[in-house]
């Protein structure tokens, strides 16, 4: 049963489509560093699931009265009846890999580590305060493809493609981390949760959603631009198409329950773009 326990905690940090949907970002940032080694490749990549780990416990933690009492978070590791003082361990054992490897990586990856960990806390936390919490989730994803740049070259960026691209993430985060929680609206509004959907209602949650993805398929497509590549731009021409298409699928009257799946099409989006950016590396 213990184990049962754990399976099912390992599975709750290790969500395939979320991981696949960051990484792309990570990865395009190590794409632009043009000196990718096996070596930083192998650390960015433990750098991001052990932050990515450290993120969801942390969530975990600061929301587990809200969701022992949550039948739609009944796999997830508070509700598995794991103790607190072993799912802080776990935030502990997390956080240290993660440093740990940002410190094997070089020096500006350290220094910026804990800024990462200092959001993990605040956006967890401004979900009790305020619905422009999503805007929190949306600026911890674009530290994706900034963190594969730095941690592959340990200085910033010289490319303002990357910056705009940056932009474009934290509007895809808002966008989709809006969608998500459509499908707990009425739960967070019961405990005082704050989102777009629990204090605005869902019809201008999903116009906000919209809203994002539209000014983040515009910062793709300048991102492209930038880039000077005709391949990039037709990747993110693409990309921007899956982003907006899924809007089109609700607004024709699918089930609300279409939000579960909406990841899917992000992630789908966010390939695309890493596939097209590594295309016309390739070339």
């Amino acid at each position: 049963m213990e184990a049962d326990k754990v399976i099912k905690a390992a599975k709750e940090l290790l969500a395939p489509q979320f991981i696949i949907f960051n990484l792309c970002f990570v990865y395009i940032g190590m794409i632009f560093s043009f000196s990718v080694s096996a070596y930083s490749f192998a650390l960015i990549t433990v750098a991001f699931l052990s932050a990515r780990s450290s993120g969801v416990i942390m969530n975990r933690l600061v929301g587990r009265n809200a969701d022992l009492n949550n039948p739609k978070k009944a796999k997830s590791m508070v509700s598995l009846g794991i103790p607190k003082k072993y799912v802080a361990l776990l935030f502990v054992i997390a956080a240290s890999i993660f440093l740990a490897s940002t410190y094997l990586l070089n020096r500006l990856s350290l220094i910026l580590a804990p800024l990462v960990l200092l959001f993990f806390v605040i956006d967890p936390v401004s979900k009790l305060y305020t619905s422009k919490r999503h805007y929190v989730l949306g600026i911890i994803e674009s530290f994706d493809v900034m963190g594969g740049y730095i941690g592959a070259t340990g200085a910033f960026p010289p490319y303002p493609a990357l910056y705009v691209l940056m932009l474009g993430i934290i509007f895809i985060g808002v966008g989709l981390d809006t969608m998500i929680s459509l499908v707990h609206t009425d739960f967070d509004r019961k405990y005082g949760l704050k989102t777009f959907s629990s204090v605005k209602g869902t019809g201008t949650a999903l116009r906000y959603s919209l809203y994002s993805h539209i000014v983040a398929s515009a910062l793709m497509v300048i991102f492209a631009a930038l880039s000077g590549s005709v391949v990039i731009m037709a990747g993110a021409a693409s990309a921007a198409a899956v982003l907006l298409y899924q809007h089109a699928r609700l607004s024709m009257g699918s089930d609300i329950a279409i939000v579960r799946r909406v990841v899917g099409y992000n992630t789908a989006a966010s390939a695309i773009l890493l596939v097209s950016v590594a295309a016309a590396y390739l070339a």
